[in-house]
């Protein structure tokens, strides 16, 4: 009877593209350089936290707690080493890469493995984005007062606390992580961990100057208006910045309510027009420049609509209240009335008249010659609404404040201000809308000791560099070369997401037949994505 040869058959997909890149950028030989072998150890930390980031982008919701089991059926030798087995990535060893991450500093070792990223792949860097987000955890933690601070100022251990949740989950606790990204690419350039109560204002300015010499800053620094305050401008000295300016401030919401000639307006991007002042705000010279958009005009004016149907409501009730008094003379019912209609935000109460009520010793008809104990007034009003102020109200809408210290306009026109601020919400932002996501699993976290959440957090935000960049080298290779690949719908496109390149990959195979290995399923356009990432290795072309 014939046998049948020993047929193995393995998930490779699109791990052998993260593989590739992580490869590239040194990640092993970085990590373990600075962390250092352990006697004995099977799984370098380095490459114990390649296997965590390669299940971070694996994409099939595995917990980054389970990821021993994510790589059952995975090419796990191909991807990580000779003798590397699925066993040998177990809880404990996870844990103890958690602890060695946590001991050489988190936010020192990231900045090394962004350094390596950017020699092997020289993105421009013309922006620092910096911002920052929360994540909840799960589990019962101590009070978050023993927080600790070494001479660095850098906590030792966060503080997993309630504060402002930007999960709207403010029952849990959490902890903040803190971001600085390139605004090429929104490839992240610097991690820090922060208390879950952390104060944007306090922290990020501290984080930039700290770092400034690792981060090798772009032409400017782009943060959001809870860093902008007198101290951080004056922290800021030595950096081009640009900021929104918070519209609490008593000349900002001057500004933003002014009524101003349309010749004085600007067309800056499309659909967005502008004007510049100069400021001294803080002590410090700087251009302001007043933003009008249209698209956001349009969805202030539908939200002060409905604010004026609610303020009606309101203003409905004042009137009745009004109306059932009664007053001792025509003056002080029309006093009342001018009182309440001047603090109706949206409305005013219009004057009809008074209505003369005589109040008798007894019920019934007065008999004749019978003097009244009293003469009162009720007042006769009616409701409409106050097109002044509404018309106050409409002439801020769509309209937002930045400042920049850049006061040559040649060097940042206000064309460039605008823009750089509008790339906040694809760098950084976009960055924590991919950690957030369902796919990524990782919005919650489920450790028990703060340290290995700030280790983890490392993790989090490494895969999203590992992802930025590699999405952005794959975009520009395409443009380079002339290349493309197919859309969702089979169109040509050369800014595909790596999300969607990942999922052309889904069907990929590594199968084993009778000592010789084999691809399956790998197509023209697979073909293309292996070679202009350099993966050509883990899919058996070089």
């Amino acid at each position: 009877m014939e046998t049948t040869p020993n047929l193995q058959v393995y998930d490779l997909g699109h791990l052998g593209l993260v593989a590739s890149i992580l490869d590239q950028i040194g990640l092993v030989q970085t990590v373990d350089r600075f962390v250092g072998p352990r006697p004995g150890e099977k799984v370098s930390t380095g490459m114990a936290l390649k296997a965590a980031i390669l299940n971070a982008l694996g994409f099939v919701t595995s917990p980054l707690y389970l990821f021993g089991h994510f790589f059952q059926g995975k090419p796990t030798e191909l991807l990580l080493g000779p003798g590397i087995t699925p066993e040998l990535l177990n809880d404990d060893r996870m844990g103890r890469m958690l602890d060695s991450l946590y001991a050489a500093g988190v936010t020192e070792l990231f900045v090394e493995v962004a350094k390596s990223a950017r020699r092997a792949f020289p993105f421009p860097v013309r922006a620092l984005h910096v911002d920052s987000t929360s994540f909840h955890v799960h589990g019962v933690y101590g009070s978050g007062e023993e927080g600790q601070t070494d001479t660095g100022d850098e906590p030792l251990v966060i503080r997993l606390t309630h504060g402002y949740s930007r999960d709207h989950r403010p029952d849990l606790k959490q902890w903040v992580m803190n971001l600085i990204c390139a605004d090429t690419g929104g490839i992240p350039l610097l991690f820090a961990p922060g208390d879950g109560n952390q104060s944007d204002q306090e922290a990020l300015v501290p984080l930039l100057a700290r770092y400034r010499q690792g981060l090798e800053l772009g032409e400017v620094v782009v943060l959001d208006g809870a860093s902008y305050s007198q101290e951080n401008l004056g922290a800021l000295q030595g950096f081009s910045w640009v900021m929104r300016v918070p519209a609490t401030l008593k000349e900002a919401r001057a500004l933003l309510r002014k009524e101003l000639p349309q010749e004085a307006w600007r067309p800056l991007l499309p659909g967005y027009r502008g004007l510049e002042v100069e400021s001294e705000y803080g002590g410090v010279r700087q251009r302001w420049l007043l933003v009008e958009s249209q698209e956001r005009a349009r969805m202030e004016e539908a939200s002060l609509q409905q604010r004026i149907a609610r303020a009606e409501g309101e203003a409905r009730k004042v009137l009745g209240r009004l109306t059932a008094r009664t007053f001792a003379c025509e003056a002080d019912a029309r006093r009342a009335l001018s009182e309440a209609s001047g603090r109706l935000p949206l409305h005013r109460l219009v004057y009809l008249g008074v209505q003369e009520e005589r109040q008798w010793e007894r019920v019934g008809r007065p008999r004749k010659g019978e003097r009244p104990l009293a003469v009162v007034y009720r007042l006769r009003a009616r409701l409409e609404v106050d097109e002044v102020k509404v018309e106050r109200a409409r002439r801020g809408l769509g309209r937002f404040l930045l400042a920049t210290d850049v006061l040559d306009r040649e060097r940042l026109p206000p064309q460039e201000v605008l823009r750089r601020y509008k790339d906040q919400a694809r760098t950084v932002e976009r960055g924590f809308r991919f950690l957030k996501d369902p796919l990524f699993f990782a919005e919650s976290t489920f450790l028990k000791r703060p340290e290995r959440v700030m280790a983890l957090g490392m993790v989090m935000a490494l895969a999203l560099l590992v992802y930025a960049l590699g999405e952005w080298a794959l975009r520009r290779r395409l443009w380079e070369t002339g290349s493309s690949l197919p859309d969702q719908k089979g169109r040509p496109t050369a800014k595909p997401t790596l999300r969607w390149v990942f999922q052309l990959f889904m069907w990929v195979r590594l199968v084993e037949l009778g000592g010789r290995w084999f691809v399956l399923n790998l197509a023209p356009h697979h073909e293309t994505a292996v070679r202009l990432l350099g993966a050509g290795r883990y899919y058996l072309l070089e």
